[in-house]
Order: structure tokens, then sequence, then C-alpha cells
């Protein structure tokens, strides 16, 4: 059953076991983290955990990236987790429909820290939580996104839990015992897209790897089958159809889906993964055909009916309300030609300019349900943008850019590190890390990397 298999996967897989491709997408992804987790340090919700921290005290065992503050594990990766995931900048899972790294390198360099890991090691370690979180998620996704849990937050707790089992060589029997608590341990609700307790969800999961695994380690004890059983995992998270969990866990350690169509997805704009095909369409038509912002009569909306539960927010106030607007998002993009970091500020959002924009929009449910999981998992959009002279442009979009399928370049991904790295560090310590994370393979202790990314 599956969450034995997970166990022996754990347990068994070496770093010579995984193909090169999986090898550097895992860096790519680490080294993304590391860029939006530095410019997410400044948000609000970075410094009230890092406040939360020092106030609870703890062990100085792990760095908080983007300040000069230690703390224990689990308190490192709550930060960390939190921090990364603030500004929504960070990568998807195609087939989790999730956000992995926010709960995987936190949880990765905290423990990375504290045993003096190896750069090979946390690459390693990324993937045998990745494969984890989404090989669980594979067969029960729709139901469970469907009825409103945050799979960052609930795959994202067992995947934490796996990488970090890796990473303290914990026996098969440990591994299921830590999967059982990390599972009791998970939870996170979608109501709560477009708030401060988003983010938390990343790094509650991340540090509920480490407590889970240390748990474990110690002797704890939890349900052996905790994913498959009548009360477990897949049926209480909402699935109740049965899964043949035998054919799901034959492919596990042999098809490596961080490298399939259904794999990491890297994000060029800074709001909910679900606005990226609407932004690309408006981009297209403001690029295209010179459109001016005061010209537009109309822009009609083509979305399906399951936007109407991610992207909530239709007259945003605030900078984190605004990334999850479809309207913002369409608007910003048909205004500036381009979202970027900066247009998620209040100020941003408040911007005259695009509400006049927005009170022109309408939504039209014009296409199916998506099919979580999948290259096109994250809906079909399409812009319509009519003009007060009687012109009119159409742009439809079913994958965005940044997907498997439409991928960034590394120029693009370069000139994003440095752009969110940036908002921190000099520019000598953006290139110092930079060149870390480009040659993370060949890193002996990530002690040294840790250091490059901490603040002032």
């Amino acid at each position: 059953m599956i969450t034995e298999r997970i166990s022996h996967f754990v347990t068994e897989t070496v770093a010579s076991d995984i193909p090169p491709e999986a090898m550097e997408l895992a860096r790519i992804a680490i080294t993304d983290f590391c860029g939006v987790a530095l410019a997410g340090s400044k948000e609000k919700p970075a410094q009230i955990l890092v406040d939360y921290a020092r106030n609870m005290g703890g062990k100085s065992q792990a760095s908080t990236i983007g300040s000069s503050f230690k703390t224990s594990l689990y308190l490192a990766a709550l930060v960390n987790g939190t921090t990364g995931h603030s500004l929504d900048y960070d990568d998807i899972a195609v087939s989790l429909i999730g956000h992995p790294s926010v709960f995987l390198v936190p949880a990765i360099l905290a423990v990375g820290e504290s045993l003096n890991s190896s750069g090979e090691d946390i690459l390693t370690a990324y993937i045998i939580g990745y494969e984890t979180a989404c090989h669980v998620a594979k067969p029960i996704l729709q139901s469970h996104y469907v009825q409103g849990w945050h799979s960052t937050a609930t795959f994202g707790s067992l995947g934490a839990a796996a990488s970090v089992s890796w990473l303290k060589k914990i026996n098969a029997g440990q591994v299921k015992n830590a999967l059982g608590i990390a599972a009791s341990l998970a939870g996170g609700l979608r109501q709560n897209f477009g708030t401060m307790t988003k983010p938390l969800h990343a790094g509650k999961a991340a540090a509920n790897g480490i407590q889970a695994v240390l748990l474990a380690e110690a002797g704890f004890t939890a349900d052996e089958k905790i994913i498959e059983a009548p009360l477990g995992f897949a049926r209480v998270f909402g699935h109740s159809d049965e899964v043949d969990w035998s054919t799901v866990s034959d492919n596990l350690g042999k098809v490596f889906l961080i490298t399939s169509t259904e794999g990491l997805s890297m994000k060029p704009y800074p709001s909910c993964g679900f606005t990226h095909t609407a932004i690309d369409a408006a981009l297209y038509i403001k690029r295209e055909y010179g459109v001016d912002a005061s010209s537009i009569a109309e822009v009609e909306l083509g979305v399906s009916p399951f936007d109407k539960q991610i992207l909530i927010h239709h007259q945003p106030k605030t900078g984190l309300e605004g990334k999850f607007s479809l309207e913002y998002c369409v608007a910003r993009a048909l205004i500036s030609g381009e979202v970027r970091l900066r247009h998620f500020s209040e100020d941003a959002v408040a911007d005259a300019a695009v509400k006049n924009i927005i009170e022109k929009m309408k939504w039209v449910e014009k296409f199916p349900m998506p099919e979580m999981g999948t290259p096109s998992g994250f809906g079909t959009k399409s812009v319509t943008v009519k003009l007060k002279d009687g012109r009119e442009y159409y742009k439809e979009i079913d994958i965005a850019k940044g997907a498997p399928m439409n991928p960034m370049t590394d120029a693009d991904l370069q000139s994003k590190y440095r752009d969110c790295a940036s908002v921190v560090l000099d520019k000598e310590r953006v290139e110092k890390s930079l060149s870390l994370l480009n040659g993370l393979s060949k890193i002996k202790n990530i002690s040294a990397l840790a250091e490059t990314l901490t603040g002032p």
C-alpha cells in the first residue's frame, strides 16, 4: 500500500537513483524559492512571524532568510515557509495544484543546516518530498481541492515529512510513523486565500514535517497505513471513491512527476496561478494591438465555474487581495503592460485607473471545469477587450507562461532571482548567493549558502 511504499522509497533511494533532469529542476526550484523568500522577508506576514519566533524562544539551530536571526528547526521552517509564500510568487507543482518549494525547502534547509548536509543531499531530499506529495495527490486531488482544502498545506505536510525523513536517515517504520503524525497535523482552508493565513499554510506544512520526523525518531507512534486507511488521509480529506493505491505506488521512484508535463511550473507573475493564463492573454492584447487603457469600453473575462472559488476578490483593497483578483490582475496588465512585485502594494491596487477598468469588466462562464493535476489544470481563460471606437480584440490561453509546456527561459529565471534578492541583498551578495545556487550540487556544506541568504 502507498504508506508502506513511501517508507521504502524514502529509506532506499540514493542520489544516483534520481535522473539528472529531475535534480536540475530541483536546483531551479530551490533557487527560485530563495529569491522569492528574500523578497518576501520584507512583507508584513514575514515580519510578524520573525517577531513571533523571537518571542517563542528556542535553540539557535537554523537561519531565517532575509534576517540575521537564528531559531529552532521548527520555527525556522515556519518562518521561512511563510516568508517564501508571502508574495505568492513561488513555484507550482501542476500535479499538486499547490506550491511545493515553500513546504519543502524551508524544512530541508533548516534540517540540512543543522546536519551540515551537502548540496546533493538537499537536492535529493527535495525530490523525495516532491514525489511523495505529488504521488499521494494525483488520484485524490480533484475532490480534495474542490472541497476547499489547500493542497500546499495538506499534501505539503506529507511531502515535508518525507524530505526530512530522508535527511535524518530514519528507518522505514519511523517513516510510516512520521507520515501518520504529519497527516494528523495537516490542514489549511482555501477560504483564507488573499489573507496572511494562506502563506502561513506553507510555513506550517514545512514545520509539520520537521515535528513529525523528530517525534517519530524519538519513538512516537502513529497509524502505519495513514494514507489509505478507512479513516485515513485520503478519505477524511474528501475522497470517497476507491483508489488502487498499488498502481499509484508502483510508479513511485520509477516515474518522476517533476519532469513530466504535469511537473514544476515557475511563476513569472507574483499572483495566484489561476490568474496567469488571463494575464498572458491581457499582455498579448496590450503588446500586439497597443491598446490604451483610456480607450477601453468593456472587458469580458472568459472563465470556468471553478474560478469563482479561487479568485474571490472582485474589488480588492489590499495587495494580498489583488493577488486573488482576476479583475485587478487583468486591469494591471492592460494598464502597465507588465505585472511585477511593485504592482501589489495597497497604493497600486487603489489606482483610480485600475478601478475604472475593473468597473467595465464582466465574467462569462464559457470554459469547462478544469481537471486538476493536468497541464491545463489551472483552467483556460480568455480576455476580450472592446474599445470605444468599436474595435474588439480577443485572446484565449490554456497553458500559462512558466508551465512545463511553456517554460520560462534561464535568463528569465536568473533575472527574477536578481530582482527578488536585491530587495534585501547588495549586488555582491546577490551574485554570490546566485553562484552558490547555480552550483548547488557541488556544495559540501549548505551552511555556506545559508550565510549568504541572511539580511541585516
